[in-house]
C-alpha cells in the first residue's frame, strides 16, 4: 500500500510541459490506447489524461479518467521512472466501452508501459 498515492505534484498540468510532451514525446499506440511520453528531469513521473468529447457522454467520459488514474496510481512500480505520460483513450475504445471491464483495460496499459521498457 505504500506509495500507492496520486500527488498533486504526479499531474502534468503546465502548458510549456504538455507542448514538450507532444513535440518531442515517443508514442505507444494500440488499438485503444495512445500513450505520449517524454523524459522529464524529474525523479517521478507526471501524467495526464485526455479525452476528446466525441467518446462519450460526461459520465463516461470521467469514467475513464477514473480508471486510467487508478491503473497508474496501483501500478506504479511498472512505469519507469522519470517521464511524462500523456494518456489517450481512442474512439475505438468508446465503440466497445460497455464490453470491456477494469481489468482489461488495465492489462492494454500495462503491456504499452512495457514496450517503453523494452
Amino acid at each position: 500500500m505504500e506509495g500507492q498515492t496520486f500527488k498533486k505534484k504526479e499531474r502534468l498540468r503546465l502548458k510549456r510541459n504538455f507542448k514538450n510532451v507532444f513535440e518531442k514525446g515517443g508514442r505507444l499506440i494500440d488499438n485503444n490506447f495512445v500513450i505520449i511520453y517524454f523524459r522529464n528531469t524529474k525523479d517521478y513521473n507526471r501524467i495526464a489524461i485526455i479525452v476528446n468529447k466525441k467518446f462519450g457522454n460526461a459520465v463516461i467520459r470521467n469514467l475513464i479518467k477514473r480508471y486510467i488514474r487508478e491503473i497508474y496510481r496501483t501500478n506504479k512500480t511498472f512505469f519507469p521512472l522519470g517521464y511524462d505520460f500523456v494518456f489517450i483513450p481512442r474512439k475505438e475504445l468508446s465503440k466497445n466501452f460497455k464490453g470491456i471491464d477494469y481489468s482489461q483495460i488495465k492489462n492494454q496499459i500495462l503491456k504499452l508501459v512495457r514496450k517503453l521498457e523494452a
